[in-house]
Order: structure tokens, then sequence, then C-alpha cells
């Protein structure tokens, strides 16, 4: 373990390992010996072990952030809250084996690409070619790169100075794209409670690229369950959404004003108000919101402000900015295999006439009336220091392109061609409410 301080001074990143795995290609393979202690298995005989490195950066505010080089992925992010209890807030597990097992993350605080989202039959067309991708959605879909997208990978990461720095090579034809695609992400953590991820990537071939990260954020704890997200205030800085049917959640092509439905997020509400009672409200389709909306975007360009996540009883503040057009809001209905489903779900899920929908003002006290016991629920997945993640247990805001923007002309584009350079900057910055203004 190795650590280091930056030339602020104001920022200290230590490295160590976090596990280790056999190496993905046959480049990698070591000799092959006669002893069979070489090896801890048949199906990975002669491949080299390779180390899963892992880089906290702390500042002298006590947030805490670690990264490890397996899918750029961020496993642990502690900071106080108003009262100066640390809490970690995102969800993740406590070994390198539960990350590498597709069965058990289905994407959890990872970099999300080539082409993060879905890709509707998974089939794009460039240059007047098509390519079949990756099928790993519904049997049908591509989503997040695919089966072995970048977040299932491993980079190559060092310390630059203040960041922590990762680097991967996608091959030409890794998971059906066109051209190889070298992508890099820098981690910055700033001493005001801001976290950049600078995404780079260029390519050899006309490729799609639409990269994000899907980190899960729980503001109460990552342990705090369903009952604390519920107590959660989200606003979006977006008035139009590319507009789903409720049966399936990728764009069909439309863009449509959030006025007068449930997808106006832009005055701060509490989540439960949408996601405890289904049946009620007919929240579509029956597993919260993952949605892509469009961000408004300043008017001197560069980065916009996003969203902001509030849990006013730790007094904890997320807000995010980026410079990317969409911005996917999930909820984290899709943890776990249990369903939900309501009467008449298309009737709240879009009004043609975009009418002004008034519902009943909740106190937080009533909240807890209407959230099920947790114990409801035998579906959860097992994450880190033993905690249970179930249904609607985290969200995650993941700005990118708008989804399988590849198929609609007038969607921005999302073709990376060569000697061009994609560019996502994002911004997590945390903060602390006092008072509970919102």
């Amino acid at each position: 373990m190795v650590t280091y301080d930056c030339n602020c001074k104001d920022i200290t990143i230590t490295e160590g390992i976090f596990g280790e795995i056999y190496a993905e290609s046959a480049e990698d393979k070591i000799p092959r010996y006669d002893s069979k202690e070489y090896y801890e298995d048949v199906e990975n005989e002669g491949l080299r072990l390779m180390p899963v490195k892992s880089y906290t950066m702390i500042n002298k505010n006590r947030l805490e952030i670690t990264v490890i080089s397996w899918g750029a992925t961020i496993v642990s992010l502690k900071y106080p809250d108003k009262f100066g209890c640390v809490a970690d807030v995102v969800l993740g597990f406590d070994d390198l084996k539960s990350y590498t097992n597709p069965k058990i993350n289905p994407f959890i605080g990872c970099i999300l690409g080539r082409c993060a989202n879905r890709i509707r039959d998974s089939s794009i067309v460039i240059k007047g070619k098509t390519y079949e991708l990756t099928k790993n959605d519904l049997g049908k879909h591509h989503l997040h790169g695919g089966t072995k997208g970048f977040g299932r990978r491993l980079w190559e990461s060092r310390i630059d100075s203040c960041s922590v720095v990762m680097t991967y090579l996608s091959k030409d034809g890794e998971e059906g794209y066109p051209g190889a695609v070298l992508s890099t992400v820098r981690f910055r953590l700033m001493p005001d409670n801001m976290l950049e991820i600078g995404i780079r990537a260029t390519t050899t071939n006309s490729t799609i690229v639409n990269i994000s990260h899907g980190s899960l954020f729980n503001l109460a704890g990552h342990d705090a369950g369903k009952k604390e997200l519920m107590k959660h205030k989200i606003s979006l800085n977006c008035d139009r959404w590319t507009f789903a049917d409720y049966t399936d959640s990728i764009p069909t092509g439309s863009i449509r004003g959030v006025g007068g439905t449930i997808m106006d997020l832009r005055v701060p509400k509490f989540l439960e108000s949408y996601i405890v009672n289904l049946r009620k409200l007919q929240v579509p389709p029956g597993e919260g919101y993952d949605h892509n909306f469009c961000v408004t975007p300043n008017w001197h360009g560069g980065n916009a402000y996003v969203a902001q996540a509030v849990h006013p009883k730790s007094g904890r503040v997320l807000e995010i900015y980026s410079n990317q057009p969409g911005v996917q809001f999930y909820t984290g209905g899709r943890l776990c295999n249990t369903s939900e489903t309501g009467s008449n779900p298309a009737a709240a899920y879009d009004s043609p006439n975009h009418e002004e929908e008034y519902e009943e003002e909740k106190t937080t006290d009533n909240m807890e009336q209407d959230v099920a016991p947790e114990g409801e629920s035998q579906e959860f997945i097992s994450g880190k220091q033993g905690a249970r993640y179930v249904k609607h247990c985290a969200f995650s805001i993941q700005p990118q392109n708008y989804p399988n923007a590849i198929n609609y002309s007038h969607f921005p584009c999302s073709i990376l061609r060569p000697g061009e350079v994609y560019c996502h900057d994002l911004i997590y910055k945390f903060d602390i409410q006092l008072a509970n203004y919102m």
C-alpha cells in the first residue's frame, strides 16, 4: 500500500490491491508448468493473475472515495452528515468476486460503455453497414456495452498528480462494435467536495460512443434501504424527456414536455410520492423511474446543472453537473426480480394535453405509513458489510447521450470518427444542508 500527497496538499491518495483476476487475453498467458499447483481451476489454466488496484482519495472535509481498476468502479464513497456521522452512500460489494459476477452485480458503480443505456434490437448501421451487437437485455436489446462492456473489464491505472487515471483499449469487434476505442477516465477529488470524472475516447474506425457512470446512491447510507430512499427529494433540470412506451423503456423517437405528467421533476419532490403506491399513481412500467430526460443546457455552453438529491434527515446533498444532453434517472426498480403492476399504467404516464395534475401533499410522518415493510420481499442482493439491497433502495443519475440515438437522426449524434475525441465531463458535488430549506 502506497500513499501519495497531491501537490495541492489538500488531498491524499492511497494505492492498494483490491484483489486479483485472471487475464482475459491469450497474450497474457504464462508458460505452462507441469505442476498443477499453479492453477486454481482448469478453465483459467495458463492465464496470468492480474492485480485489481484500489485508490482511496481523501480530502480535509473527510470525504473519502475509493475506486478500483475493475470497471473503473466506485466501490465506496463516505462523507459526514450534518451531525458529523460518516456513512458510505454508494452501493457495492466487499470482494472482487461479487463485482465480477454478472448474476450478482447489475453494473453497480462502474463505467457504462462503450455505449451506455439500451440499443433497440442490438443493431446499428454506420456508413451503410449493419453491425449486430451483443443481446444482453431481455434477449433482444443491447445494454451498457454488452455482457463484457467497459464496466466488466480490467483497466490500466495509475496516479497522476492529484488524479487517478484509468485507461482501457476496446478492441475492434468487441461486443460487435466496429473500431478499436481507447478510453481514459480521470477521477479527481477536489478540496471543495467535488468529484470530477473526465472521460475521453478515440477510435480507429467510425463507431458509437456514449460513456457514463453507474454509481447507485442512498444518501442515508448504502444499507439504509427503501424506507430512507423514499425520503429523498429529487429534482432534475429537465423540461423534456425522450418518450418511451410504458411497456418498454427504450425511447420511441418522440420528445415530449414533462409538464402535467409524472415525469415533471423540476421541483424537488419526495420519491415516496411516486414509487411506493404504484397502483394508486399508476407509475409505469411498475418499476419506478428508468427513463431518459433532456437536460436544459447552459446558455453559455459547458457543463450544465443536471440534478439535485437531498436527504433532509441527514442533511446530505448531491448535485450533478455534466456536458451531456441527456440523463438517465433510475430508482433501482430492476435491482431484484420482484415485480409490481398497476391497473392502467398508460393513464398517468404521459398527458397528451399536458394538463396539470395535482397531488395531495404529504409529510415525512405520513410517508412511513405508506412504505411497505422491507421484510415483505425476499428478493435482495447481498451487498457490502452484510447489507441487503432490495428493489428501490437506491437511485442513479447518469448523464449521457440519448438512448438508442444511433437509430434516430434527430437525436444528438453518437458516432465517433477517427481523428475526433469523445469528451464527457461529469461532476458530483457533495454538500451538507444544516436546515430543511427544501
